[in-house]
């Protein structure tokens, strides 16, 4: 069985789990032409901090038995020269965080009846001010793209977990579930 995990790192989960009770100002992202997707980063910016990154970037990993270009997601205050050229736009905020929760999922490959990979992956995260949301997701494994919803209940936004585990050829079954991992106490 192969096991594949591309969550966010543990210094990363850290790192969001310190802006719970702190303000975020705004946060900057691509121009939205026909959905609300941002190509390779959002720009997170707190008050009193320097700016945070959260990268999507291709790289070459097993996706299931063929090696393609799978998006990774980063967080970090690394600004990479990529950034130079971007023409954000920037939305403001201006609110304290009172929890982040992680949208973790755990996808399942089998075939017959052996396991042939457990993989993990981080779908998004919700950043919540208490009567609103702003999301951020991670949708398709193969894009840069992330995702950017506002307002209520945005894990109903999300693509539904059931989704990856269509269309495998015959002798596959997949399983997908996911959890919710709230970062506040």
């Amino acid at each position: 069985m192969k096991t594949i995990d591309i969550r966010l790192k543990e210094n990363e989960v850290n790192r969001l789990k310190s802006l719970i009770g702190r303000r975020l100002e705004s946060y900057r992202h691509d121009a939205f032409q026909f959905t609300t997707t941002s190509t390779q980063a959002v720009q997170i910016d707190m008050e009193g901090d320097n700016p945070l990154y959260l990268y999507s970037f291709v790289e070459p990993l097993d996706y299931y038995g063929s090696e393609e270009d799978v998006a990774v997601w980063s967080f970090t205050d690394e600004q990479y020269p990529m950034l130079k050229h971007k023409e954000f736009i920037r939305t403001p905020v201006g609110e304290t965080i009172s929890n982040i929760t992680l949208v973790q999922e755990n996808q399942r490959l089998y075939s017959g009846g052996d396991q042939t990979y457990d993989v993990w992956v981080t779908r998004g995260i919700i950043i919540d001010f208490g009567d609103h949301q702003i999301a951020f997701e991670k949708s398709i494994w193969f894009s840069e793209e992330t995702g950017v919803h506002k307002g209520y209940d945005l894990i109903d936004q999300f693509a539904p977990a059931g989704d990856f585990c269509n269309d495998w050829d015959e002798g596959l079954r997949a399983e997908c579930d996911r959890q919710l991992v709230a970062l506040a106490g």
